[in-house]
């Protein structure tokens, strides 16, 4: 999806800069300047330094001819800023400085491709961050952005996402956005989503938890999964183990890592240590809601190495507008168009049960060999792909 680019538009510069204050135990602008050289060095960006002001203990730097390499694409990409502005400042905390970034409203990610390319508009993205130089780590960091704006030169491809947040704090992860949109060559609309909120935290007992949720979800399908809501969390996966694998996932997105790639990476660790532990992810709840359809849910999955999918697990789903759906995909006996294509969705839905106040019931099951079992009925075998 192109406006997982986005993350790389405010946050790829953000760490990577905000990382000056390591080490710092003063904050003369020499030092300041030394300690700048040696990050941007260490992170592979060049930079060209074009002020230094020192204000009341503060110092501000300003840089021009800003690049930095970015990875975990196909293809090779540079992000290029004019005019980026940092200032570190001493806090009442010992060893701990705080550092603000300001990014300039025009921007480019550089490739040979000119596919690759875009032109970045950023409105208002701001970085603060809480550093620990002495241990030469983050103790939280804040990034936002009123919008930003990505358009490809020559097909006019565009990726628009307002009030971006990223945060990392010592019990919070969180990337939300809003009113976000992306098109294909002239503007060609390709999807469109109100709300996006990803969250992982600690609960009370030190498990992991992760909620998910989207809201006004538009693509050019039949099905639309307009407003979808997860609310997840494991007590085999302490926070405790979480928190490092985020922080590092978070880290390397925020310095130059596509985002799809961070995601992946952060997923398959957290997923490892999910099957190591072995205990179930447990789907506290689930909410699906879309074109007359609505679905509420629960169950828990387990992480398994030996599992065809990765997991295996139930789910409890209630369905509200089953004859909607029915109208789309058909029964066994006559399948849609739609139907044909996904005969284990028909099958599946066929094998539902009467529950409450008109709802359809579904007991789901996720085998370890990959076949799909609903209520009672097996409905997809992973050997024949049917």
């Amino acid at each position: 999806m192109p406006v997982r680019r986005i993350v790389i538009g405010i946050g790829v510069s953000l760490i990577s800069i905000c990382a000056a204050g390591a080490n710092a135990f003063a904050l003369e602008t020499q030092k300041a300047r030394e300690i700048m050289d040696g990050i941007l060095m260490q992170n592979g960006i060049s930079a060209t330094e074009t002020s230094a002001e020192n204000s009341n203990g503060a110092v501000t730097f300003t840089y021009d001819g800003v690049r930095l390499d970015l990875s975990g694409y196909s293809t090779a990409r540079e992000l290029a800023l004019e005019d980026v502005r940092v200032t570190l400042s001493d806090t009442d905390i010992a060893n701990q400085v705080d550092i603000d970034i300001a990014l300039p409203e025009r921007g480019k990610m550089l490739a040979d491709a000119t596919s690759d390319q875009r032109e970045l508009t950023m409105r208002k993205a701001l970085g603060s961050l809480r550093w620990n130089y002495i241990n030469g780590t983050a103790v939280n960091f804040t990034g936002a952005a009123d919008f930003l704006i990505g358009d490809e030169p020559i097909t006019r491809k565009h990726w628009l996402m307002n009030g971006l947040v990223i945060r990392w704090l010592p019990d919070e992860a969180r990337i939300s956005w809003q009113a976000a949109e992306w098109t294909g060559p002239n503007r060609e609309k390709r999807g469109a989503v109100k709300s996006t909120s990803f969250l992982l935290y600690p609960g009370e007992n030190g498990e992991t938890h992760l909620d998910y949720a989207h809201d006004g979800l538009w693509l050019p399908s039949l099905l639309q999964p307009r407003t979808v809501r997860i609310k997840s969390s494991s007590t085999g996966l302490p926070w405790l183990e979480a928190k490092p694998v985020i922080e590092k996932g978070f880290n390397d997105m925020l310095t130059g890592l596509a985002p799809r790639a961070a995601r992946r990476q952060i997923a398959n660790e957290l997923w490892q240590k999910a099957a190591d532990n072995g205990a179930p992810v447990k789907i506290d709840e689930i909410y699906v809601e879309g074109r007359g359809l609505e679905a509420l849910g629960k169950g828990e999955f387990i992480a398994q190495q030996a599992a065809r999918y990765g997991f295996a697990g139930q789910l409890d789903l209630d369905l509200i507008g089953r004859e909607r759906l029915q109208d789309l995909i058909g029964t066994p006996q006559s399948p849609t168009l739609l139907g044909a294509l996904v005969p284990f969705a028909v099958d599946g839905l066929a094998a539902g049960e009467p529950g409450k106040q008109g709802m359809t019931n579904y007991d789901v099951e996720l085998l370890r060999d990959g076949r799909i079992v609903v209520n009672g009925v097996t409905v997809f075998s992973a050997a024949s792909g049917s």
